[in-house]
């Protein structure tokens, strides 16, 4: 079993790289030998898994870090709008501060290092988010939004408290405090057909799978298996109310939110009438903030292979 293991050394200030090296002869014991890839800047893991999936270099692709790595390595499976390979499956070593999405993975199969072990695997569905016209095309597996959602974690990135949950929810608070909803138009393909919404944006959530911002439940029932997105749209709200009811976030009990609707789509348009912030996978999208933007996601089905 050839196994390759990529890591960022310099993730939370080279406490990852620590943390790895630490669970390393638990890793060995388990997993025998590995290759070890150091990313030396942004983008870089996703090259490397792209590479070795064109190659066949490895039977394995273990990411070491969080959600943002894990995204980095699912952008790897992916070349010119096609899969590249399905024999090859994407593992986690987690060692992010909020581990969302291997949240989900633990619920699909608790024993996950058995499969790791195993190189057990199933297909997955992931996102496709673009901007107008298609441009700048990023796939991710986890939760993307737009809205407030973006202005949390690009503050959160800013600032030097970024311990999980607690970082998260103080800097939801402070931004929520800041934030003025625009009006947005939703275009849906849903199973029952088109549908469109014209309401106030706070937040939108697209989700692959539910959990996010350190153990926020989203979409309680969502899989990575149908299809599917499940959609979280947040509007029309008091700011007051959002506070008093964020506690439902962590019990699973959004729908039960003020000013919360929930949908099933495969497809989305959201058209905001000014510049709003899009999170994807927890990391910050790079876009012209001076104009505003289109955003569009399709469910990418069966589409990659992770272990699980």
């Amino acid at each position: 079993m050839r196994r390759l293991v990529i890591l960022n050394p310099k993730s939370k200030n080279g406490a990852s790289l620590k943390a790895f090296n630490r669970l390393k002869p638990d890793l060995h014991k388990l997993l025998g030998p590995f290759d070890i890839y150091q990313t030396t800047a942004p983008r870089d893991a996703t090259q490397r898994v792209r590479t070795a999936l064109q190659h066949h270099e490895y039977d394995q692709i273990l990411m070491a870090g969080g959600d943002g790595s894990i995204n980095e390595g699912v952008n790897g499976y992916f070349h010119e709008h096609k899969a590249i390979r399905a024999d090859v499956p994407l593992g986690v070593i987690n060692l992010g501060t909020g581990g969302d999405f291997y949240k989900t993975l633990l619920k699909i199969n608790p024993d996950y290092t058995a499969a790791l072990a195993a190189n057990k695997f199933r297909m997955v569905d992931c996102g496709l988010t673009t901007l107008e016209r298609g441009l700048e095309p990023h796939y991710f597996i986890n939760i993307t939004s737009i809205g407030l959602g973006g202005d949390v974690n690009r503050q959160m990135k800013a600032s030097s408290f970024q311990a999980g949950m607690p970082a998260y929810f103080y800097h939801s608070l402070t931004s929520l405090f800041k934030y003025s909803p625009p009006a947005c138009k939703f275009i849906l393909k849903t199973p029952e057909g088109t549908k469109e919404i014209q309401t106030g944006l706070v937040n939108f959530f697209v989700c692959n799978a539910e959990f996010n911002g350190g153990g926020m439940r989203w979409a309680p029932k969502s899989s990575i298996e149908d299809g599917m997105f499940d959609l979280v749209l947040v509007s029309n709200v008091p700011k007051i109310k959002l506070i008093t009811e964020s506690h439902k976030i962590y019990s699973g009990q959004v729908a039960s939110m003020t000013g919360v609707q929930e949908f099933q789509a495969s497809e989305i348009t959201a058209l905001p009438e000014r510049t709003v912030s899009q999170e994807i996978d927890g990391e910050i999208r790079d876009m012209d903030h001076l104009r505003t933007h289109e955003f569009h996601f399709k469910v990418v089905p069966k589409s990659i292979p992770v272990i699980g």
